[in-house]
């Protein structure tokens, strides 16, 4: 259940995409356009869908066969969501000078009808879509990953408490199975090297719902 006693804020950099917004266009972009976006870690996030644990003393293995246990240093154990096809729209929980300015707002859309906004996406998405809203879970790297290694829309709704200041609500859509429980890639990594970016996996989905002005206020700066 989505809270009804909180208010989301959706920053814009431009009035008229504050303005389709609010008449219902709401654009929501693959997370492969956020894990190769470069801006410094504002919105830029290398690891984003990505659920990484990296103990500081090295990632301990246990090998069942030969009965031991040995650890791998500067090694992270990673579950990763299919980046293409796992689309967000993203919003934050307050309302402040630091978000204003950390992302260039000239305006922003105060939301405060959220399981509203929340029926009228999923009207107007397709039978067969899967969406999910709510607040983000933040995580440092550290902590074991369980269960969320095995839940994409765990994985797809979480961050590094290093972007704690973004006090991020996710709304999450999926038009295809990768959602679905383990549809993730398992992998073992050494240190934090950055992939090339994809371009091919950046792709957006305008969604058109009914208009929101009933719903959400314009705040100017």
């Amino acid at each position: 259940m989505v809270p009804m006693r909180h208010r989301l804020y959706k920053y814009f950099t431009n009035r008229k995409w504050a303005d389709a917004f609010l008449d219902g266009e709401i654009c929501f972009n693959s997370l492969a356009c956020f894990r190769d976006y470069e801006d410094r870690s504002v919105r830029e996030d290398k690891d984003e869908g990505n659920s990484v644990y990296r103990p500081a003393g090295g990632l301990l293995i246990t090998n069942h066969t030969q009965a031991r246990t040995f650890t791998l240093p500067n090694f992270a154990f990673e579950s990763t969501v299919n980046q293409e096809e796992v689309l967000v729209f993203c919003v934050s929980r307050s309302l402040t000078d630091e978000l204003r300015k950390r992302f260039k707002a000239v305006v922003c859309v105060e939301i405060f009808k959220i399981q509203t906004l929340c029926e009228r996406i999923k009207k107007a998405l397709p039978t067969e879509a899967t969406f999910r809203a709510g607040r983000v879970d933040y995580y440092d790297p550290n902590e074991a990953p369980n269960p969320r290694w095995a839940l994409p829309d765990q994985i797809a709704m979480s961050n590094f408490n290093s972007y704690q200041w973004q006090d991020e609500f996710r709304f999450v859509v999926c038009l295809t199975d990768a959602l679905g429980f383990e549809k993730a890639a398992l992998r073992l990594v050494k240190g934090e090297a950055r992939e090339a970016p994809k371009p091919a996996e950046h792709h957006s989905h305008l969604l058109k719902a009914r208009s929101l002005r009933d719903i959400c206020r314009l705040r100017e700066f």
